[in-house]
């Protein structure tokens, strides 16, 4: 092992590219590295690239552009690549492999692999050719390595075409000397990093760099090697310090963990095996206080191999209580100047600017004057911006270049300074991410002097906490508050209030709501304030790290010491008696001694939204988990706060998986031997399902079955009934005994429609055998019972799924209208997958997203959503011994699955959670808590989806009547034009609005 100083990775807070020839940094005129990129020369094989089997490629047509590209194919089980001799790679260099890539039709299984030799990213492709692309970190002392284009058991071929090879630079944040994964949060330093970024393994503490990396882990075996240098911002000591290691796949060996304040000497801190697969551990005390810490990751023993994870590093800091967000930006280095420095400044995805751009300063090292014009060029956007500068000898100069941007998004930039001759002196390429944060399309002004300022948006917008810039069209935007809906529909506006901090909301109503004859509509109005998680680890590469609104809490008056940018969520829930029409009434808020009379704009439409539900839904709902963060223990407080539960789903006309957790079928068995029966009590069930199915219109419950087995991919099991394996002649008579009293009951009832077995969850094709004789079993027992599978059609289970529930991106219409045709009915469901650029219900992702779910359902035809839970507040693994508080940290963390107590794993922010506990510390509270569950940005807007499906099913309805009765043929085909989702609201299901204005207008349209 290394206890000398290694040629450090390039951290600096900005980036001198004058010196780049020192270690770390690219060379001045750098291009790309990668030989006949294009793959487009060559006689028998692509120039400089050839492949690992002979037999597990072509180079061939079809190109993403040009002739040529190459292809891997692969049977499922093996894997080929293309890869090309050493190329002179820099030890700890930083680097940028970027290609277009594609599935060719009929692949499946596996991944498309990339990289070096010693790092390695997986891509999942589409059949459409897609950029891909990272930045890893070269190991130090590697100065050579070679690239790799290929595939990971692929049953298939996939295709790649103009891959390019680039150093880079990272910049730093300069003022807090912070980079991506560090944050300082109430005095306390966090290193969180998440190895799927597009950095891959490099972070700015990342100092010495011995080991592989897969992926989103690194990876070790014998003499590998990582230290971190935890140097704290503003120079502040750390008084102590605590790290989390997860090693998440293991082999063989241990992995040995040590701390340093010098890389002297070295002090144990923990080993990790086979057995103890990580955890936390504080480092010790003799360390503090210290300006910075190292800390080294090493596998020592011959044999070894394991991967790791997550490496988390806090510290609480001396001195001043400050909050900071880190941020590293990426520059590729495309030509340089000797005489010309250039220091280069990260933008940070929070400020309030809606523009991207590159800025730092120019300072001339040379003995001539240095003339040349500045361009700033993105052709996203179709723009540029021109500027001529002269610098003299020895002289520098700070620049800033920027563009406005239309919406949020991720725009490639391209900066260059060009000589008089249009030679470049310097020139580099980045990319900016403008966060749905900073998104400069959405409100209305309706008021604001001296530093106030309070406007107003839709609902499907998510605003971050900042004050608007000078320039920001919504100063200019006039609007009244604006709300439309139907009778019985509830329908939300936010209100922005910013420079009011530290005052007092002492009321907030919206009063005198009145029609031209002086009317007042039965609406109730109800107040809610939209607070913020803080994001520290994006959900994937579409989003930032920021403070992104979820919860809403309903809104306590008064509300003392108002934060300097407060929104309120306002929902206005229309009765079912009120007459059509506009209404014209205030939204009064009342500041301190400030009375605030804002216009408000409510249309009643002239129609009224059925009770009843048309797309199905079937969202988890635990009535344990809810117990445990209300602290209750009495089973009339339990009952009580479950069922507001209920009474919340049901005003989101979303059904449950079951609304019968305390009110069971109660089965049992009497007798011996072949005289054993089941007796059968409905007698509490039948009282729940008078109130949920029949009175609050719930669609579809999921009947528990009794001795079933079951499973998912990662493991199966068979069940049991009386003592009787399943499969067992014994087994199946008593399980068609009980089950076939359920469904005869259910059927007279008129709540069969309603249920689907739900039993066995995302089989593999080595579940398939399993699942189908599980399904013979259900059907011989309850023939009438609807039977529901995770998974898209595929033939060997065809003929026995009767509710096809597959993920998302397996539909298109034509096969939905496939299943339909065959008498069967099609839902999908969203969990951890998919990811951007699908409809997710991650918190960091658009608000449109959630309300356009049923739109796409309608779009294609799906019948049927389906989430696995509501009320996913912690996990396990990741939180042994001790409850995660929700409120305080959004991620939904892996559980189940073989993860063992103390490792971690990502699904998402918000994967599995659209309702909140009460707002309270879960692992100190102990006072019951009766309160309603909190609603989030997510969840209502969820609600307007579905109630916006119902416009779309009431015009169905409307012109299969007026089709029957003769109506012109001009006003059918108007009406059945608008059953279509246009595609400026959603092409299909990676192409669709983050603006909810086309969506309300047409929602709009066929309210008219």
């Amino acid at each position: 092992m290394s206890t000398t100083r290694p040629r450090r990775h390039q951290n600096q807070a900005c980036l001198l590219v004058a010196l780049l020839g020192l270690a770390g940094c690219p060379k001045a005129g750098a291009q790309n590295l990668l030989p006949n990129p294009g793959f487009e020369s060559g006689a028998a094989q692509p120039t400089g690239w050839q492949l690992t089997d002979p037999q597990g490629g072509e180079w061939r047509e079809p190109a993403w552009q040009g002739k040529r590209a190459l292809r891997v194919r692969g049977d499922g089980r093996n894997s080929a690549a293309w890869r090309t001799g050493l190329l002179p790679m820099q030890p700890a260099g930083l680097y940028r492999l970027r290609f277009m890539a594609r599935c060719e039709p009929g692949a499946s299984g596996g991944c498309a692999v990339s990289g070096t030799g010693r790092v390695n990213r997986d891509f999942r492709l589409s059949d459409q050719w897609t950029p891909c692309s990272f930045v890893f970190a070269a190991p130090s002392g590697v100065s050579n390595d070679f690239v790799r284009l290929g595939h990971w058991e692929v049953k298939g071929a996939l295709s790649f075409d103009d891959a390019e090879l680039l150093p880079v630079l990272a910049a730093h944040d300069p003022y807090e000397e912070m980079g991506e994964a560090e944050s300082v949060r109430n005095g306390v330093y966090h290193f969180q990093p998440d190895f799927a970024w597009t950095g891959a393994n490099y972070h700015r503490p990342l100092w010495l760099n011995k080991a592989g990396f897969n992926s989103d882990r690194w990876v070790f075996s014998e003499g590998s090697e990582l230290i971190y240098r935890f140097a704290m911002p503003r120079r502040l000591a750390q008084t102590g310090a605590r790290l989390r290691v997860n090693v998440n796949y293991h082999v063989a060996g241990s992995l040995r963990i040590e701390a340093s304040r010098d890389t002297r000497t070295w002090t144990p801190v923990a080993e990790y095996d086979g057995q103890r697969r990580g955890g936390q551990t504080n480092l010790p005390a003799a360390l503090f206080p210290a300006n910075e810490i190292y800390v080294r990751l090493s596998m020592p023993g011959p044999g070894g191999s394991l991967q790791v994870n997550a490496i988390d590093y806090e510290a609480p800091l001396e001195g001043l209580r400050f909050s900071a967000e880190g941020h590293t930006q990426f520059f590729e280095v495309l030509a340089s100047h000797p005489d010309l420095a250039v220091t280069l400044h990260p933008s940070h995805p929070e400020r309030s600017a809606v523009d991207v751009g590159i800025s730092g300063s120019l300072s001339n090292r040379g003995q001539s004057r240095l003339t040349f014009t500045q361009t700033i060029e993105s052709g996203a956007l179709q723009s540029r911006a021109k500027t001529a500068t002269v610098l003299e000898p020895g002289k520098w100069a700070g620049f800033g270049a920027a563009l406005p941007v239309p919406e949020p998004g991720r725009y490639p930039l391209t900066l260059r300074f060009d000589d008089p001759k249009g030679q470049a002196v310097f020139a580099v390429r980045t990319e900016e991410t403008l966060s749905l944060l900073r998104d400069p399309r959405p409100g209305y002004w309706l008021a604001g002097e001296g530093g106030k300022q309070v406007w107003w948006c839709e609902s499907g917008w998510k605003i971050g906490s900042r004050e608007l810039p000078s320039a920001s069209p919504v100063r200019t935007n006039h609007r009244p508050v604006t709300v439309s809906a139907a009778r019985g529909e509830y329908e939300a506006v936010q209100v922005h209030l910013c420079g009011f901090g530290d005052k007092t909301l002492k009321a907030a109503a919206v009063e005198g709501l009145r029609n031209a004859r002086g009317e007042t509509p039965p609406v109730e109005v109800r107040f809610c304030e939209v607070v913020p998680v803080h994001v520290t680890r994006p959900t994937d590469e579409s989003s930032v790290r920021g403070y992104y609104p979820d919860p809403l809490p309903p809104l306590a008056l008064p509300r003392p010491g108002l934060p300097s940018f407060l929104s309120l969520w306002i929902t206005f829930h229309v009765g079912r008696e009120a007459s059509a029409g506009d209404y014209r009434g205030d939204l009064v808020l009342v500041v301190e001694n400030e009375t605030l009379k804002l216009p408000v704009s409510l249309r009643v439409n002239g129609f009224t939204l059925p009770r009843e539900t048309h797309l199905r839904s079937a969202l988890g709902l635990g009535a344990h988990e809810i117990s445990r963060y209300h602290k209750l223990s009495s089973p009339a407080d339990r009952m009580e706060v479950y069922e507001k539960y209920l009474r919340n789903f049901a005003e989101h006309r979303i059904s449950p998986y079951s609304f019968f957790d305390y009110s069971g079928i109660e089965v049992r068995f009497e007798g011996e031997g072949a005289n054993k029966r089941a007796r059968v009590d409905f007698t509490k069930f039948d009282q729940a399902a008078e109130r949920w199915l029949d009175q609050a219109g719930f669609n579809s419950f999921s009947l528990p079955l009794r001795g079933m087995g079951g499973g998912t991919f990662h493991s199966r099991h068979l069940g049991q009934l009386e003592g009787f394996k399943e499969g067992t002649p014994e087994f199946a008579r008593l399980f068609r005994d009980y089950l076939g009293q359920v469904g005869d009951h259910l059927r007279d009832r008129g709540w069969l429609g309603k249920a689907y077995t739900y039993w066995f969850d995302e089989p593999d094709p080595k579940d398939y055998e399993f699942v189908v004789e599980g399904m013979k079993r259900i059907r011989a027992a309850a023939p009438g019972l609807k039977r529901m599978l995770t998974e898209q059609p595929e033939k060997e289970l065809q003929g026995h799924v009767e509710i096809w529930c597959g993920l998302t991106p397996e539909w298109t219409p034509e096969k939905v209208a496939a299943r339909r045709a065959a008498g069967e009915e099609v839902w999908w469901y969203i969990c951890c997958a998919p990811k951007a650029p699908y409809v997710t219900e991650f918190i960091d992702h658009p608000g449109t997203e959630l309300r356009l779910w049923p739109w796409q359902s309608w779009q294609y035809g799906v019948q049927g959503i389906l989430v696995w839970a509501t009320i996913y507040w912690t996990s396990s693994s990741a939180f042994p011994d001790r409850l995660q508080n929700p409120w305080a940290d959004p991620m939904s963390y892996v559980s189940g699955y073989d993860y063992k107590a103390g490792q971690i794993g990502y699904w998402g922010n918000g994967d599995g959670r659209f309702l909140y506990p009460p707002r309270r510390e879960p692992n100190t509270a102990r006072e019951p808590c009766l309160d309603a569950p909190i609603d989030s940005v997510r969840w209502e807007n969820l609600r307007d989806g579905m109630e916006d499906y119902e416009y779309f099913w009431l015009l169905d309805q409307a012109v299969q009547r007026a089709a029957g009765q003769g109506a012109p043929a001009a006003l059918l085909d108007q009406a059945r034009a608008l059953l279509k989702v246009p595609e400026r609201v959603s092409k299909d299901l990676t192409h669709f609005t983050t603006d909810p204005r086309p969506l309300l207008d047409h929602r709009d349209k066929l309210a008219r």
